[in-house]
């Protein structure tokens, strides 16, 4: 008994340390990496990321009356409230959290990004 006792607490400190190495130390190193080259963005929040606070400004961004009916024709904060808010926070481009990722606007950079076949 006292070996199945052993073997589920080994079991879960794995799943811990696992959960806790994912979760926690492989953002903390891609946002280092990142900011090192200079992108930053909104902080990594566990587990949700910045989905919580994109809902939100999608939320904010639908309920206000529709930019086209005013004659203006930027779309971009009812479309993508988060990328519009956080690219003139953060710059072009920038790093947010569901699970990383990196919004690019130039596109040269895109290309540069898409053709890399080299990975490096």
């Amino acid at each position: 008994m006292t070996h199945l006792i052993l073997v589920l607490v080994a079991v879960f400190c794995i799943r811990l340390f696992k959960f806790a190495y994912n979760t926690i130390w492989i953002p903390f190193r891609i946002q280092n990496h990142f900011k090192k080259q200079g992108v930053t963005g909104p902080g990594y929040r566990p587990i949700f990321g910045n989905m919580p606070e994109i809902r939100r400004l999608f939320e904010e961004a639908i309920s206000k009356p529709s930019p086209l009916h005013d004659g203006d024709h930027d779309v971009l904060p009812r479309v993508a409230p988060f990328y519009h808010k956080w690219s003139n926070m953060y710059g072009k481009p920038f790093l947010y959290w569901s699970q990383p990722r990196l919004a690019i606007y130039d596109p040269n950079l895109i290309k540069e990004v898409t053709m890399n076949t080299g990975g490096g």
